[in-house]
């Protein structure tokens, strides 16, 4: 439960957000956010895909560059996954 001087608080940073950036406000109430696109959802499966393979063949091979490569292709994977749930 806040105290009442909290939600006082809260109030006067609901109210910069509706002042600076209304768009945003008004896509966190109706929770409307930007879809990723099928072909960019695709590139992202198919990117954490390949990185998580290279991951597991390097690890069996011990090989380091294959192990490198695939966490950079994973990482890129999530990283334009995560990218795209902004509104």
């Amino acid at each position: 439960m806040l105290s009442r001087n909290e939600q006082q608080q809260l109030r006067v940073i609901e109210r910069w957000f509706e002042i600076s950036d209304p768009e945003l406000t008004r896509a966190l109430r109706e929770g409307r956010f930007r879809h990723l696109g099928r072909f960019r959802r695709l590139v992202c499966l198919a990117l954490m895909t390949f990185g998580a393979l290279l991951i597991g063949l390097g690890a069996v091979a011990a090989n380091v560059f294959l192990l490198f490569v695939g966490i950079l292709a994973l990482t890129t994977g999530v990283c334009l996954r995560i990218g795209a749930l902004r509104p």
